[in-house]
Parts: C-alpha cells; structure tokens; sequence
C-alpha cells in the first residue's frame, strides 16, 4: 500500500517542508500534476459570498486601538465533504482521487479547517492555489489528531483546492469535512504579492544589532493564526524537567473563539537582514492544539501543540527554542519584546528602564506589567500575547494591550503584559494556573531558564564572554574604553554597527587578555549603536550611546 502511495505521489522518503512557508507533512507532488490526462472531470468550485472587505476595514480601525489579535480575514462557514461536494475520479488501478475547489473572489489569501480530518495509511491530502504555484501536503496518517481536527497555514490567491488520493485497499476510510474557508483580505499581502511590511517604520527585524544576544529566544516565538482569521503571537515556554513538551503561551484574549484544534502556529518567519528583504522570508508552520490553562485577571492562555511532532515535540528541523521563565514578583530593570505585529515579520523591541507594576483595567491590583517606556519599536495589533523578557533572558509576561505606536511619544509608549507569576497560580484550579502544567513535579522552581531542544549554545546573558568585556563611560560623546578581562590571550574582533545595521568600525586585536582599547565615534550623530566582540568561538554585542 505504502509503495502505492509512493510510486502514484513521488513522494519523498522523509518528512518535508516544500514551499516558502510550509507546513508539516511527507512533501511530493500531487496526482493531478502529472496525470493531468486521467483525470477528465474538471475541478469543480464552490464559490463563496461576497466579503464586504470596506466594511471589515472600517470596523478594523476601530478594533485595533484596542490592541488585541489582529483580523486579517473573514470566515465563511461551510459544509463541505467527500460525499456532498466535489468530483471523484476512479484510477485505471482502482485508486481514487477527490478534488474540491473553493473559491472566494478577490481574496489575497485562502486558509482552511477542517472538523473531521482523517487519513488512513497509504492516503494523502494535498492543498494548492490556482495556479498551482504554491503547495501544501502531502498531509497523511502523521497528520491525524486525537481532535479529528486540522487546519492549513495561509495560500495566496482567491482560490484553493483540495485533493485526496485513496489506495482501493483503504477505499472509503478516509474523512475531509471543511467547515471554514477564510477570506484574507488584509495584513497578508506577503502570501500574495510576495510584499511585506505591513508594521510601524519603528519596528526592528530581529536579526539588527538590538537582536544579536536574542537569537535564541527569538527561535521560541511563533505567530499565531487563531479563530481562522486574527494573528496573535506566542512563545514556546521550557517547563522544569525540560521534557520538549510543545507549550505555548499567549494571551487569553487571542483565545475567544475555543477552537485551539484549528489554530496554526507559524515558526521562523523573520528576516535574514537588518533591512527588510525583498520577498517574503521562508518559514515552518504545525497546526493544532489542545488548551492546558487560561485565566482572565493577568489574561493568560497556555496550549500545547498537538499536531505534527516528532516523538512528542516540534520536529527537530524547526531548529526553535523553549523559553525560559521567571515567576518572581521583582519588576525587570529593563525589558525586550518580540513579537509579530499586524501580522508582520518578527520584530523586537526594547524597554530600557525598569518595568513598573500596573492593573489593567477590571482586573486585580498589579496584575500587569507595564514597561517603563519603549525606547526601541513599541507593540501593535498582532502582537497580542506575545513574550515578555527581563534582563535575564526569561518571560515575566505577555501583552494584554496598551497604547503604543509607531510616532507616539511619552507615556503613549507603553504597554502592559500580564504578569507571569500572578498567572503561576492564576485562580488555584489546574484550568487556570501555569504551575500545574510547568512544573508538575511540585518542585518549588522560581525561574527556569531557555532550553535548546537540539542542544545548540548560543549567546547568553551569563556566558564568560558577557561578562570579559566592559565599555565605559557610556553614554559618551563618542569616546569609548573597552575592557577587557580574559582569562587568557586571544584574538578578538570589534565592530561597531549603527541601528540601521551597517557596519561603521572594524578592527582585529591579537593576544589580547587584559587591556584597554578605545573607538572614536566622534564623528557620529547622537544615537545608539552597537559594538560586536568576537572571538574565536563566542560572540557578544553591547549597545553604547553617543550623546553630543
């Protein structure tokens, strides 16, 4: 059966991720692509309503000021399966194949679920645009789910379709029920054009000099697609035995529609440079879940990813991250978000000054975090549930909401995060408290820190490096003294790079242990900039201020 399968798909041997933004699955090619032929009955359309996407944008202006998931597109329900809608085709080898378009005109993306999903062993699914430029699949057993659910990432275009291929030997097993197709009518241009952006001009990708010691908490933030048709943001959340479980935390505000089984949980969507690249960047995405924990007063939801995972956890190819965490009441002596506004590439952001404890509105006295002020990007629609960091590299909330923006100024750039550890025991009950799920053993933990799956080290906060090398004064008028305090001789590098990413100063110092060397920055305007310290294996990177 399996060789069937193989032959008739060209599938490939090993799990697969076959397009820019991929989703979990064994990859190959679908019937109909190379045995056009065969198959004399035409695709036939089930063509949706029309959207009155005026209408959506006008409410949307309205919505975002509130600063919560960020709609991107509108739900058709339907009632769409194997027996009441689409064509089968009988294969010359009695194999079967089922093919069902929808269409919903003038959509810039397509994404679907599905409330009964099953694929018997030897069958597969697969899921493309018109054109047939962009592939999901081939979605097979690995895909099923205790909740019979699932649902795909995002397809560029107005229409989609659905194909399955059934051995004879399983002939009338498998089960595809669509009851949502969503119309993206906004914030999803990147599917469509390959054109992104959709952000403030003040949000910094990644990997710019802000994110060089975050590259691996970075990996642990995930946008969400919640309720079929908002973003949200997330992070995968380590738990005290370090086990892999795929926790997610997110807001309990981005969790309203109850339909955890559907939501998709995209990773690696960032860019590769400082500056916006040219066409979308590439990323992973899993979809399914099932809720853990949620709780209002400090609006906090934990799920644990269901579908798609490699002996229990995210498939080791994602190459992401399992963020720590702190649930110690002690306000951060700075802060760092990241996060995925309005439905863009992950950004960061940065908070440097102390966070202050806050109540939102209708919750408990200092429920929330609120930082100090963004003195770096700020958070938007989308970044709703989105991590918190201290100084220490560990979570101590996520967004609830707040009035930041691109061009505010003063005390309109703040946001507040629910906080961590009031969510730790949240209402006493397993349902509404963190502690049950990430720290089952009852053992006391107060601060757990990230964990590489994959047990790759990179920067820390605590690494030898950090903590060899001191700048000073700083802030300066362009003069700085770099100490340095090894514990033997070595080569380093020292760069010094703008906020834009360009690299201004380069220079390579040998058998350096213990000394003092200086960079002249006089003749940059006021800001903040970046040094870059390497050595042979480690690197670190200190923000210095010049101020005139």
């Amino acid at each position: 059966m399996k060789k069937l399968l193989l032959s008739a798909l060209m599938l490939s041997s090993a799990v697969f991720l076959n397009t820019a933004n991929a989703q979990y699955s064994i990859g190959g090619t679908p019937y109909s692509f190379t045995n056009s032929s065969i198959i004399t009955t035409p695709v036939s359309f089930q063509m949706m309503p029309a959207v009155d996407v005026d209408a959506l944008k006008a409410q949307d202006l309205i919505n975002d000021q509130n600063k919560g998931p960020f709609r991107f597109g509108f739900n058709h329900l339907v009632n769409f399966n194997l027996t009441n809608s689409g064509n089968w085709t009988t294969l010359p080898n009695g194999d079967r194949l089922w093919q069902l378009g929808i269409k919903s005109t003038g959509a810039l993306t397509i994404n679907l679920a599905f409330d009964d999903f099953f694929m018997p062993e030897g069958a597969a699914t697969f899921i493309y645009n018109a054109d047939k430029s962009f592939v999901l699949g081939a979605f097979t057993s690995i895909n099923n789910d205790k909740s019979k659910m699932f649902a795909t990432d995002l397809i560029g275009g107005d229409a989609a379709v659905i194909e399955y291929y059934e051995p004879k030997e399983v002939a009338n097993q498998g089960r595809i029920s669509l009851f949502r197709a969503t119309h993206g009518y906004r914030g999803v241009e990147d599917f469509a054009a390959k054109s992104f952006g959709n952000s403030g001009s003040c949000q910094v990708n990644t990997i710019c000099p802000l994110g060089a010691n975050w590259q691996n908490e970075k990996k642990g933030v995930v946008c969400l697609v919640v309720g079929g048709s908002e973003f949200c943001t997330g992070s995968l959340v380590n738990d005290v035995p370090q086990d892999k479980k795929p926790y997610v935390l997110t807001a309990n505000h981005c969790s309203t529609s109850n339909d955890w089984a559907t939501w998709v949980f995209r990773f690696n969507w960032e860019s590769a440079t400082c500056t916006n690249p040219g066409s979308s960047p590439s990323s992973v995405s899993l979809s399914t879940s099932s809720l853990c924990a949620r709780n209002t007063p400090s609006d906090f939801c934990l799920v644990q990813i269901t579908g798609g995972l490699v002996a229990g956890t995210v498939p080791a190819s994602y190459h992401t991250y399992f963020n720590g965490w702190s649930n110690v009441n002690t306000p951060a002596t700075s802060a760092i978000g990241i996060h995925h506004p309005s439905g863009d590439i992950k950004k960061i952001s940065e908070a440097a000054n102390a966070c202050v404890s806050d109540t939102w509105p209708g919750t408990p006295a200092n429920s929330h975090w609120t930082v100090g002020l963004w003195t770096t990007g700020c958070t938007e629609p989308g970044s709703s549930g989105s991590p918190l960091f201290d100084q220490n590299h560990r979570i101590v909330g996520q967004l609830h909401g707040g009035p930041s923006a691109c061009g505010n100024t003063g005390t309109n750039m703040v946001d507040s995060y629910g906080k961590f550890s009031m969510s730790w025991l949240g209402g006493g009950t397993n349902a509404t408290q963190l502690k049950f799920w990430l720290d089952s053993a009852n053992t006391g933990a107060t601060t757990v820190n990230g964990f590489d799956p994959n047990g790759v080290v990179g920067i820390s906060e605590n690494s030898d490096i950090n903590t060899a090398f001191n700048i000073y004064p700083n802030p300066s008028n362009g003069i700085f003294n770099i100490e340095s305090n090894l514990t033997s001789s070595q080569t380093i590098t020292i760069n010094v790079i703008n906020i834009l990413g360009e690299k201004l100063m380069s220079k390579t110092l040998s058998n350096i242990s213990n000394s003092t060397s200086i960079i002249d920055l006089t003749n940059q305007p006021t800001g903040i900039y970046f040094v870059e310290i390497a050595t042979g294996k480690d690197r670190t990177v200190k923000k210095i201020n010049v101020l005139k």
